[in-house]
């Protein structure tokens, strides 16, 4: 029924694919591996699938090497497709700062990235390797009152290389971040691995209120050791409570093995004050930021040189425990928790790493290679396999979960791409579930 359900998808809407299990075709127009050099799975960026107003909004690089940008209606509306124009993928156009070093086309770090604001804009950020920003948004707060705005490219305005402040250059990995009041941006600048600044910027009624690089800076390559620079590569950022949590490993080189430490900090104010995992203020966004001689940040010391790497993930339940999914030392999959009472974290083997959406009662949910699972972290490691979609469903890409449909309706839906179609598929949680909080894209 499978491999006939995959023969069909190009004609499909929304089909079911067995219990608690729907696809949804989004187009036939996905960038095809072949279409780039070095044939990465480069497909979707952080937040590339978005749940806003009982609508669900996705963005990809389309076969024209445009970015294309669809709507539907949930839970089971049509997908609505536009190619934006004025902007086209190429190898030899202005790749600002980063020069030639840049030139990679299609290696990975050029998604697309996609936020809605609180305020029902569009936000895009795309193209983007050691990069002159690119950036577009809608010009209406269209998500607002998606039914009032027929869906053509005339809603978004021009690329641009600023947030309303000065050209920011030297960017890579764009994401978005909401918890639907508020709206960050972080973005990597001033160079490449090893040797880059973390950066997050505020926006707030229409506007980017901190909106250049000095005054967004919250962690700075400098340190003393290794040869005197390093950059942190999120695990995620999640937004529970009033509270931004932010977790990360430090990377010496651009050589992955040198990744060491995992670390974390948090934020009471929305990511301007910072403070260490013993709650003492460490870091001001713009005045004095994080580094890696920051005391009270490594939260589980994991030396250079072995399997360590900046791969995994992370989440927040409702009762304030943070998760860091990521592989260690021996380059086993470990589950890091941090309890909130204690502040003290404990960690253990898992089967595999995974995208998380967590639930109200402390059970996690995790999606890995096609599949959604569910797990009890204070009982028995194991995994239960709570459905499958269609493995080559997601055979051309690094599929993306969208990160708050859950807290809408309880269903969980992931974005892949097999040669040129991009579909969604929606997981139903079981009833015993409730909906909780979005965890980081």
């Amino acid at each position: 029924m499978l491999l006939a359900l995959l023969a069909a998808l190009p004609a499909l809407q929304v089909q079911a694919a067995g219990p608690g299990v729907r696809i949804s075709q989004v187009a036939e127009n996905g960038m095809p591996e072949n279409i780039v050099s070095k044939g990465a799975q480069w497909n979707f960026g952080p937040g590339s699938l978005w749940t806003y107003g009982g609508w669900q909004y996705a963005a990809y690089w389309d076969d024209n090497r445009q970015v294309s940008v669809a709507r539907r209606e949930l839970p089971t509306g049509e997908w609505s497709v536009v190619s934006l124009p004025g902007y086209r993928r190429s190898e030899s156009g202005d790749r600002g700062a980063g020069g030639a070093v840049s030139q990679g086309f299609g290696d990975g770090h050029e998604k697309v990235a996609m936020g809605i604001s609180p305020d029902g804009f569009i936000h895009l950020s795309f193209d983007q390797h050691l990069s002159t920003l690119r950036y577009r948004t809608s010009i209406l707060p269209i998500a607002k009152n998606p039914d009032s705005h027929s869906w053509t490219a005339d809603l978004f305005g021009p690329v641009r290389d600023n947030l309303g402040g000065p050209r920011i250059n030297s960017v890579t990995y764009p994401s978005f971040y909401s918890d639907g009041s508020h709206f960050l941006l972080y973005l990597r600048l001033g160079g490449g691995s090893g040797s880059a600044n973390s950066h997050l910027f505020s926006y707030k009624d229409g506007m980017w209120t901190v909106n250049s690089e000095v005054e967004s800076r919250i962690i700075d390559k400098k340190w003393s050791g290794g040869n005197g620079t390093v950059n942190a590569y999120p695990f995620g950022l999640v937004f529970r409570n009033g509270r931004c949590h932010l977790s990360w490993c430090w990377r010496d080189t651009p050589v992955p093995n040198t990744c060491h430490d995992l670390c974390y900090a948090y934020s009471d104010d929305y990511g301007g004050t910072w403070r260490n995992n013993a709650g003492i203020v460490i870091g001001e966004r713009g005045v004095k930021p994080i580094t890696a001689d920051s005391p009270g940040i490594s939260v589980r010391p994991i030396p250079a040189g072995r399997k360590y790497i900046n791969n995994g993930s992370m989440t927040v339940d409702a009762a304030g425990r943070v998760y860091v999914l990521a592989r260690v030392e021996t380059g086993k999959p470990t589950l890091f928790q941090r309890d909130p009472e204690t502040a003290e974290w404990s960690g253990g083997p898992v089967q595999d790493l995974g995208s998380f959406v967590t639930s109200t009662r402390h059970r996690i949910n995790i999606f890995s290679g096609g599949s959604l699972y569910r797990f009890d972290p204070a009982g028995s490691p194991g995994w239960e396999t709570i459905s499958r979609a269609p493995l080559k469903l997601f055979s051309d890409c690094n599929p993306v979960v969208d990160a708050h449909r859950f807290a809408l309706d309880g269903w969980i839906s992931v974005i892949g791409q097999r040669g040129k179609a991009v579909a969604v598929v929606d997981f139903q949680v079981p009833p015993d579930e409730q909906p909780g909080c979005p965890t980081s894209p």
